[in-house]
Protein backbone atom coordinates (compact mmCIF):
# COMPACT_ATOMS: atom_id res chain seq x y z
CA UNK A 1 0.00 0.00 0.00
CA UNK A 2 1.56 3.50 -1.23
CA UNK A 3 2.21 6.06 1.22
CA UNK A 4 0.43 8.74 -0.53
CA UNK A 5 -2.91 6.36 -0.21
CA UNK A 6 -2.30 6.20 3.09
CA UNK A 7 -2.27 10.02 3.73
CA UNK A 8 -5.20 10.36 1.70
CA UNK A 9 -7.60 7.53 3.49
CA UNK A 10 -5.97 9.48 6.99
CA UNK A 11 -7.11 12.58 5.66
CA UNK A 12 -10.95 11.42 4.50
CA UNK A 13 -11.41 9.67 8.00
CA UNK A 14 -10.56 13.25 9.42
CA UNK A 15 -12.50 15.31 7.42
CA UNK A 16 -15.25 12.80 8.15
CA UNK A 17 -15.61 12.55 11.70
CA UNK A 18 -14.98 16.21 11.81
CA UNK A 19 -18.21 16.55 9.91
CA UNK A 20 -19.84 14.22 11.99
CA UNK A 21 -18.58 16.50 15.65
CA UNK A 22 -19.70 19.78 13.87
CA UNK A 23 -23.31 17.92 12.99
CA UNK A 24 -23.96 17.16 16.89
CA UNK A 25 -22.72 20.57 18.06
CA UNK A 26 -25.36 22.20 15.92
CA UNK A 27 -28.14 19.95 16.60
CA UNK A 28 -27.29 19.73 20.50
CA UNK A 29 -27.25 23.13 21.83
CA UNK A 30 -25.41 22.94 25.45
CA UNK A 31 -26.70 26.25 26.47
CA UNK A 32 -22.50 27.50 26.70
CA UNK A 33 -23.18 30.47 24.91
CA UNK A 34 -24.70 34.03 25.48
CA UNK A 35 -27.64 34.42 27.58
CA UNK A 36 -30.03 36.83 27.45
CA UNK A 37 -29.50 40.51 28.09
CA UNK A 38 -33.05 42.06 28.91
CA UNK A 39 -32.69 44.98 31.38
CA UNK A 40 -34.84 47.60 32.43
CA UNK A 41 -34.17 50.39 35.42
CA UNK A 42 -30.83 51.62 36.72
CA UNK A 43 -27.96 49.60 34.81
CA UNK A 44 -25.38 49.76 37.33
CA UNK A 45 -27.57 49.35 40.63
CA UNK A 46 -26.21 47.23 43.15
CA UNK A 47 -28.97 45.91 43.50
CA UNK A 48 -30.41 43.21 40.62
CA UNK A 49 -33.40 41.49 40.76
CA UNK A 50 -34.00 38.93 37.78
CA UNK A 51 -36.79 36.90 37.40
CA UNK A 52 -36.77 33.42 34.92
CA UNK A 53 -40.42 33.20 33.42
CA UNK A 54 -42.25 31.07 31.45
CA UNK A 55 -45.03 33.12 29.42
CA UNK A 56 -47.42 30.44 29.02
CA UNK A 57 -46.88 30.14 33.22
CA UNK A 58 -50.28 30.93 35.04
CA UNK A 59 -47.84 32.14 37.94
CA UNK A 60 -45.85 33.99 36.22
CA UNK A 61 -48.72 35.86 34.47
CA UNK A 62 -50.75 36.96 37.82
CA UNK A 63 -47.11 37.70 39.33
CA UNK A 64 -46.96 40.15 35.91
CA UNK A 65 -48.77 42.95 37.01
CA UNK A 66 -47.02 43.15 40.27
CA UNK A 67 -43.46 43.10 38.96
CA UNK A 68 -44.57 45.52 36.16
CA UNK A 69 -45.22 47.93 39.06
CA UNK A 70 -42.31 47.25 41.05
CA UNK A 71 -40.33 48.09 38.07
CA UNK A 72 -41.59 51.20 37.78
CA UNK A 73 -41.83 52.44 41.09
CA UNK A 74 -37.79 51.13 41.36
CA UNK A 75 -36.63 52.24 38.41
CA UNK A 76 -33.93 54.60 39.04
CA UNK A 77 -32.55 52.83 42.18
CA UNK A 78 -32.67 49.01 40.80
CA UNK A 79 -31.82 46.98 37.89
CA UNK A 80 -34.44 44.41 36.51
CA UNK A 81 -33.41 41.55 34.67
CA UNK A 82 -36.06 39.04 32.71
CA UNK A 83 -34.17 35.49 31.41
CA UNK A 84 -36.05 32.58 29.61
CA UNK A 85 -37.19 29.37 31.71
CA UNK A 86 -39.62 28.13 29.35
CA UNK A 87 -41.04 24.35 30.67
CA UNK A 88 -41.93 22.60 27.44
CA UNK A 89 -43.15 19.72 29.49
CA UNK A 90 -46.09 20.92 31.06
CA UNK A 91 -46.23 23.93 28.29
CA UNK A 92 -46.50 23.11 24.91
CA UNK A 93 -46.07 26.96 23.44
CA UNK A 94 -43.73 28.24 26.18
CA UNK A 95 -40.61 27.32 24.34
CA UNK A 96 -42.01 29.10 20.67
CA UNK A 97 -43.10 32.38 23.17
CA UNK A 98 -39.79 32.95 24.43
CA UNK A 99 -37.95 32.26 21.05
CA UNK A 100 -40.74 35.56 19.61
CA UNK A 101 -40.22 37.19 22.91
CA UNK A 102 -35.72 37.04 22.01
CA UNK A 103 -36.50 37.76 18.69
CA UNK A 104 -38.57 40.90 19.79
CA UNK A 105 -35.25 41.74 21.99
CA UNK A 106 -32.94 41.66 18.37
CA UNK A 107 -34.88 44.62 17.71
CA UNK A 108 -34.84 46.32 21.04
CA UNK A 109 -38.54 45.71 22.13
CA UNK A 110 -38.17 42.95 24.60
CA UNK A 111 -40.44 44.19 27.25
CA UNK A 112 -43.37 45.31 24.65
CA UNK A 113 -43.49 41.74 23.46
CA UNK A 114 -43.21 40.49 27.14
CA UNK A 115 -46.11 42.45 27.92
CA UNK A 116 -48.14 41.69 24.98
CA UNK A 117 -47.11 37.94 25.98
CA UNK A 118 -48.68 37.92 29.09
CA UNK A 119 -51.82 39.94 28.37
CA UNK A 120 -52.80 37.89 25.91
CA UNK A 121 -51.61 34.12 27.46
CA UNK A 122 -55.48 33.11 27.61
CA UNK A 123 -55.59 33.39 23.82
CA UNK A 124 -52.35 32.06 22.68
CA UNK A 125 -51.58 29.59 25.57
CA UNK A 126 -53.76 26.40 23.93
CA UNK A 127 -54.11 27.67 20.50
CA UNK A 128 -52.84 25.47 17.65
CA UNK A 129 -52.53 29.10 15.84
CA UNK A 130 -49.87 30.20 18.63
CA UNK A 131 -47.38 31.93 15.96
CA UNK A 132 -50.19 34.09 13.77
CA UNK A 133 -50.89 35.56 17.83
CA UNK A 134 -47.15 35.81 18.38
CA UNK A 135 -47.00 37.36 14.38
CA UNK A 136 -49.89 39.96 15.07
CA UNK A 137 -48.06 41.11 18.70
CA UNK A 138 -44.77 41.57 16.84
CA UNK A 139 -46.62 43.61 14.11
CA UNK A 140 -48.76 45.67 16.28
CA UNK A 141 -45.39 46.64 18.65
CA UNK A 142 -44.07 47.69 15.18
CA UNK A 143 -40.95 44.70 14.47
CA UNK A 144 -39.39 44.21 11.01
CA UNK A 145 -41.54 40.96 9.64
CA UNK A 146 -38.50 40.07 8.25
CA UNK A 147 -36.39 40.39 10.74
CA UNK A 148 -38.75 38.94 13.17
CA UNK A 149 -39.13 35.91 11.28
CA UNK A 150 -35.25 35.18 10.45
CA UNK A 151 -34.59 35.68 14.69
CA UNK A 152 -37.86 33.58 15.46
CA UNK A 153 -35.80 30.10 14.42
CA UNK A 154 -32.17 31.34 14.45
CA UNK A 155 -29.45 29.10 16.48
CA UNK A 156 -28.52 32.15 18.08
CA UNK A 157 -32.06 32.65 19.29
CA UNK A 158 -32.28 29.02 20.65
CA UNK A 159 -28.41 29.63 21.94
CA UNK A 160 -29.53 31.98 24.20
CA UNK A 161 -32.52 30.29 25.69
CA UNK A 162 -30.60 27.02 26.46
CA UNK A 163 -28.26 29.47 27.80
CA UNK A 164 -30.65 30.98 30.42
CA UNK A 165 -32.11 27.29 31.16
CA UNK A 166 -28.49 26.34 32.41
CA UNK A 167 -28.07 29.60 34.16
CA UNK A 168 -31.26 28.47 36.13
CA UNK A 169 -30.82 25.19 36.56
CA UNK A 170 -27.25 25.77 38.16
CA UNK A 171 -28.93 28.29 40.42
CA UNK A 172 -31.77 26.02 41.75
CA UNK A 173 -34.75 27.26 40.17
CA UNK A 174 -37.65 24.42 39.84
CA UNK A 175 -40.81 26.14 39.23
CA UNK A 176 -41.83 29.33 37.52
CA UNK A 177 -41.61 32.13 38.33
CA UNK A 178 -38.02 31.80 39.58
CA UNK A 179 -36.24 35.55 41.56
CA UNK A 180 -32.94 35.87 41.60
CA UNK A 181 -31.51 38.46 43.85
CA UNK A 182 -27.92 39.75 43.15
CA UNK A 183 -26.89 36.25 41.84
CA UNK A 184 -28.98 33.91 44.72
CA UNK A 185 -32.26 32.41 44.32
CA UNK A 186 -34.86 33.39 46.65
CA UNK A 187 -37.87 32.38 48.05
CA UNK A 188 -40.29 33.75 45.81
CA UNK A 189 -42.07 37.14 47.51
CA UNK A 190 -45.90 37.30 48.29
CA UNK A 191 -47.50 38.58 45.17
CA UNK A 192 -48.04 42.44 46.06
CA UNK A 193 -46.31 45.81 45.99
CA UNK A 194 -45.93 45.70 49.46
CA UNK A 195 -43.36 42.21 49.84
CA UNK A 196 -41.84 42.94 46.67
CA UNK A 197 -40.82 46.91 48.29
CA UNK A 198 -39.72 45.15 51.73
CA UNK A 199 -36.86 43.10 49.86
CA UNK A 200 -35.61 45.90 47.58
CA UNK A 201 -35.83 48.03 49.99
CA UNK A 202 -33.95 45.43 52.70
CA UNK A 203 -31.13 45.20 49.81
CA UNK A 204 -30.55 48.67 48.97
CA UNK A 205 -30.07 48.88 52.83
CA UNK A 206 -27.42 46.43 52.95
CA UNK A 207 -25.93 47.74 49.68
CA UNK A 208 -25.64 51.17 50.98
CA UNK A 209 -23.49 49.74 54.05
Amino acid sequence: MSKNFIILVTILVAGFLGLILFQQSKSEPNGSGQGSNNVYGKLDSSVTLTEFVDFQCEACSAYYPTVKEIKEKYKDKVKFQIKHFPISSGHANALAAAAAAQAAAKQGKFFEMHDMLFEGQSNWSSSKNRDDFFASYAQEIGLNMEQYRADLSSEETRGIINTDLAEVKRLGGDGTPTFVLNGEKIDNPDNSVEAFSALLDEALAKSAN
